[in-house]
């Protein structure tokens, strides 16, 4: 359920932004659209999509960009895969796809089961917003990493970004469920929908190293 930021937007909004500020998260999960032919904008004159592995955006391994060198050396150690936004070489956008773990804080992961395609960290360059940007990705990677019975794509928006999920809603158009990640006197906690656990996406909590606990 994404919806339009009308009534419910202005009602909701601020309520989920203070229990964000307060460390609750409300993640909303949903499944893409298992069509690689999906009508989305054209990207403007400029922009491109790219599939790449993560270590090619090590020159954008920056605070501006919200990369650093180990994250991107761990995921593409994983396996994990990245489609790529350029505006004339620039790299102005970014998604990640892997099939076995994720992490979200520095307590709380994402662990993907068998058969299941997990979609995080996108991210677009604040100059570049309202290009497509988000909708060549979802269609790029639903021609790299096409949906069958068997393996689904599957990832989740933060209730209060109204923004972020109007563009969420149209690649991932099948809602799965809430999940929770709670924070108590600094300590974070996590609670699962459990049509979404049992499609194979779980929270799980991590230790000091980021493996998942026991």
């Amino acid at each position: 359920m994404a919806g339009s930021p009308s009534l419910f937007a202005r009602f909701y909004a601020p309520v989920l932004r203070v229990l964000a500020r307060s460390g609750t998260r409300l993640l909303l999960v949903n499944l893409a659209d298992p069509n690689p032919h999906i009508a989305f904008p054209e990207l403007p004159p400029g922009y491109t999509a790219e599939p790449k592995q993560p270590v090619d955006l090590l020159p954008w391994a920056t605070s501006e960009h919200g990369l650093n060198e180990t994250f991107l050396r761990q995921a593409s150690k994983r396996g994990d895969r990245c489609v790529a936004n350029f505006y004339h070489g620039d790299l102005v956008g970014y998604g990640f796809v892997t099939r076995c773990f994720a992490r979200v804080t520095e307590q709380i992961g994402v662990r993907v089961g068998a058969g299941l395609q997990y979609r995080y960290k996108g991210w677009t360059h604040p100059a570049h917003r309202r290009k497509h940007l988000s909708h060549a990705r979802g269609r790029l990677n639903s021609r790299l990493f096409p949906q069958t019975p068997g393996q689904c794509m599957v990832s989740y928006v933060e209730a209060h970004n109204f923004a972020s999920r109007l563009t969420h809603a149209d690649v991932h158009p099948i809602f799965l469920g809430c999940c929770l990640i709670v924070s108590v006197l600094g300590r974070e906690y996590p609670i699962n929908s459990p049509s979404a656990k049992r499609f194979g996406l779980e929270l799980v909590h991590l230790n000091r190293e980021g493996a998942v606990r026991a």
